[in-house]
């Protein structure tokens, strides 16, 4: 079953945004991942399966970045 998860990250630059985007698709083939980097929280969302979306914060942390769930 797929879920979406929403993250808070510091990524600031768009440049920054599509490379992590590209990075997390080719690792994770199976997950859709965009960022909205006009919400305060510089949000990442992500939709897939409860496992892949699990190790996200893991991967971001391993790329230089901070990353959290938001609460729902």
């Amino acid at each position: 079953m797929k879920i979406i998860e929403v993250f808070k990250t510091n990524v600031h630059s768009i440049d920054e945004a599509l490379s992590l985007v590209a990075l997390i698709q080719c690792a994770f083939l199976e997950v859709k991942a965009n960022f909205d980097l006009d919400d305060c929280d510089r949000i990442l969302r992500v939709e897939g399966c409860m496992e892949v979306i699990g190790k996200i914060p893991l991967f971001m942390k391993e790329k230089g970045y901070e990353c959290f769930a938001l609460p729902d």
